[in-house]
């Protein structure tokens, strides 16, 4: 039977300069060159992972935006979107509590770039989507799955008591979150691929590193927590493997006899 690997993203195929190791690369084709699966699963929406060097591995598919966005083999099997009632919501609360939000969809990503004062990660997204960075201001036709705010100093309690109940909210550190539909994570998009593949949970497995990981390493049959993962991270996989530029990935892999 086939098996499946997820891989996260940032901190677990590269490192925060954007940096791949060749082993990482060479696993991962040997994944699936053994007659696996290998699918990216990341927090960043479908618009934001369009990096060469990554997409040039090869992977089967996607599940982007935490779980409400899904691929596979270049078709997109699954979407799910914010309302308009609920994007109206959260951003009445991010400008409440002065907050500086990235609203993150299909196609589109939406920032007010002023807002960041000219921070790396815009700097990044105008290079990387171009044309395809939207303001927010003066926007009413926004498409997104997602958002990632950054609290700029807000009390994280008060803006949470106002985003639970509608939202499922992450909480990465005590200036970032990520805002997503009730429901669903990384998780439910796994579930989805394997009942469309008729994949058994048995043979999941993902890698990870970080909050947004949690519920994705705890549902697979073998979650894998990078080295240079957070703590939390860590207590919840079943293996902890190298960091990512000490062959993080090729080590786990061949941990579980995948290569």
């Amino acid at each position: 039977m086939k098996k499946a690997v997820f891989f996260d993203i940032d901190g677990t195929l590269w490192n925060d300069k954007m940096q791949i190791p060749k082993s990482t690369k060479a696993a991962i084709r040997a994944l699936r060159e053994a007659g696996n699966y290998a699918f990216l699963c990341s927090g960043r929406s479908k618009s934001n992972i369009r990096t060469k060097e990554l997409l040039e591995i090869g992977f089967d598919g996607v599940v982007a935006a935490c779980g409400t966005h899904i691929e596979f083999q270049g078709e997109k099997v699954f979407e799910k979107l914010l309302s308009k009632e609920q994007i109206t919501h959260a951003l009445a609360v991010i400008k409440k509590y002065h907050m500086l939000a990235v609203l993150e969809g299909p196609q589109y990503l939406y920032v007010d770039e002023g807002d960041f004062c000219e921070a790396p990660y815009v700097i990044y997204l105008r290079k990387e989507l171009g044309e395809d960075v939207l303001p927010i201001e003066g926007n009413t036709d926004f498409e997104i799955n997602k958002l990632s705010i950054d609290l700029k100093g807000a009390n994280l309690e008060l803006a949470l008591e106002e985003l639970q109940e509608e939202f499922d909210v992450i909480v990465h550190s005590d200036w970032l979150i990520e805002i997503l539909p009730k429901g669903y994570s990384k998780a439910t998009g796994i579930e989805r691929i394997c009942k469309l593949l008729d994949i058994k949970q048995t043979d999941t497995y993902a890698f990870g590193d970080s909050p947004n990981d949690l519920e994705m390493l705890a549902y697979v049959a073998h979650g894998i927590a990078m080295g240079n993962a957070s703590k939390e991270t860590k207590q919840v996989a079943e293996f902890v493997t190298t960091d990512i530029m000490e062959d993080g990935i090729q080590v786990g892999l061949k941990h579980y006899g995948l290569i």
